[in-house]
């Protein structure tokens, strides 16, 4: 039987991970791009961190524990095959509004920096374009190389092409 304790703890965790819902939600849109993947993701990283309620030792990080959760989740996900399902015949408005969405938290000129970046990178290239935002969500160029089936040595020049035209656009 679970001490007293140790049900408030978790009850208290619940309705902090209630709370915590709606930013991992707008986290999970930006890595993914697609609500019902977004939404998926979300699922699975409460799951995940109920479960593992046990293995968070300070209540004050768990913000970043339930971030770390979904954003681990999400990599996997793109290494299992999983990306693979995810539908390619969103339109440019449905992107956009994807893109748009931020977790009310974030500074605005943040905001307005992303979305600037986020339209220079939808001006490139798909070639260049894909290996950028892969690599600007914290892949490695060995993974990267493995998601889009291209040489290794050609998604480091692609990334870095891609960094100098984004270069040459903010400094014209």
């Amino acid at each position: 039987m679970k001490s007293r304790s140790s049900t408030e703890q978790k009850q208290k965790f619940t309705g902090s991970l209630i709370q915590a819902h709606e930013q991992l939600y707008y986290y999970a849109l930006q890595l993914t791009e697609d609500r019902d993947d977004a939404r998926d993701l979300v699922q699975e990283t409460s799951y995940k961190a109920l479960k593992n309620f046990s293995k968070l030792k300070h209540d004050e990080h768990q913000n970043a524990w339930l971030y770390t959760i979904l954003r681990n989740t999400h990599i996997n996900n793109l290494r299992s095959g999983h990306h693979k399902n995810i539908k390619t015949n969103r339109s440019d408005q449905e992107l956009q509004l994807s893109n748009a969405v931020m977790p009310a938290y974030e500074n605005p000129d943040r905001i307005y920096d992303r979305k600037e970046l986020i339209e220079k990178i939808r001006c490139l290239p798909s070639s260049y374009a894909k290996p950028l935002k892969l690599y600007l969500a914290g892949y490695a160029y060995k993974e990267i190389a493995k998601m889009t089936d291209v040489p290794i040595g050609t998604i480091k020049s692609r990334i870095h092409l891609a960094k100098e035209k984004l270069k040459r656009c903010y400094h014209n």
